[in-house]
């Protein structure tokens, strides 16, 4: 999809192909060029315009070289899942030293990498789940593998902050018999969580939802620590919070986990509980304050004079 955020470099990877000629198909005409140039664009139903260039092409088209690309990206795939699983912890930038205080500070927690293995082990390979922005979901988006399409819901280019937990609740009711699992942050879930007092009705569908606590909005406090030298403002969440006790009193189940062990045996329980109990269980999960790559590196410069004030205050 061509929006500002999904053509961005990914761990520093910039993969866009500067120099190919670009086919865009947009059900929506106006965002067809928006994010980059067209050499053709069509809009329409992406299912229907690819069954009707599927439809001119001739049944060998594309064979030439196939079997050499399709190794390559084999190789290349599993390479980088590799490299993913040998991820434990998030670099500072230079210059920059958030990330190693953190785990100096707090050596006995968690951090997100290793969390987020821990639910690929246990997450079921049919489930639907949904995923928060926030900068713990944005580190965990590399690590779920679907066989199958219209399994994952990400709020994409909107946005909007509190997006994970009421979709995983509508997805259930879509599909009751399928797992669902919904991840968020902290800071993103206090947006919605209000639905906990709603979702245990009982003519609800139970659902799984897993809350990353690191006590900080991570994406805004991202943005500062790289652009501003920590100069933190309004970042800070309650650490008095409990979002597990929060879950059980409102007739639920609430789980917390400070392990990769307890984590994953916490997920498998608490899929296994809404499939044959019709249970909703909240798992809350807390983790070291690491933080990951920023949404958009192009968004910020760093701060300039302004009025005689530099940013070191002189």
């Amino acid at each position: 999809r061509l929006n500002p955020f999904s053509t961005l470099p990914g761990y520093g990877m910039d993969y866009w192909p500067k120099d190919a000629k670009l086919i865009q198909v947009d059900i929506n005409g106006d965002r067809i060029g928006l994010t980059k140039p067209v050499e053709v664009g069509i809009q329409g139903d992406a299912r229907l315009v690819a069954d009707g260039i599927l439809a001119g092409l001739s049944p060998s088209a594309g064979d030439a070289g196939r079997a050499e690309r399709e190794a390559l990206i084999a190789g290349k795939k599993a390479a980088w899942a590799t490299e993913l699983e040998a991820m434990d912890h998030e670099q500072d930038d230079v210059g920059t030293t958030w990330n190693e205080r953190c785990r100096q500070r707090q050596p006995e927690r968690m951090s997100p990498r290793i969390a987020w293995r821990a639910i690929k082990r246990a997450l079921p390979s049919e489930a639907i789940i949904s995923s928060d922005i926030g900068n713990n979901c944005a580190i965990g988006n590399a690590y779920p593998s679907f066989e199958a399409g219209r399994k994952y819901l990400s709020p994409g280019l909107f946005g909007p902050c509190g997006y994970g937990f009421p979709s995983i609740l509508g997805a259930k009711i879509g599909q009751p018999g399928v797992p669902v699992v919904g991840f968020a942050g902290d800071g993103a879930f206090g947006i919605s969580m209000n639905e906990l007092t709603a979702c245990g009705r009982g003519d609800w569908p139970a659902v799984t939802m897993v809350v990353f606590r690191n006590y900080q909005w991570g994406a805004e406090k991202r943005n500062t620590t790289l652009w501003y030298s920590d100069n933190f403002v309004g970042t800070e969440l309650n650490d008095g919070v409990e979002y597990a006790q929060v879950a059980r009193a409102c007739g639920l189940q609430g789980v917390k986990v400070e392990t990769a062990a307890a984590l994953e045996e916490a997920l498998r329980s608490a899929v296994e509980g809404q499939m044959k109990r019709r249970e909703t269980t909240l798992i809350e999960v807390v983790l070291n304050q690491e933080l990951g790559e920023p949404f958009r590196r192009d968004a910020m410069t760093a701060p300039v004079q302004v009025a005689g004030i530099t940013n070191d205050g002189a």
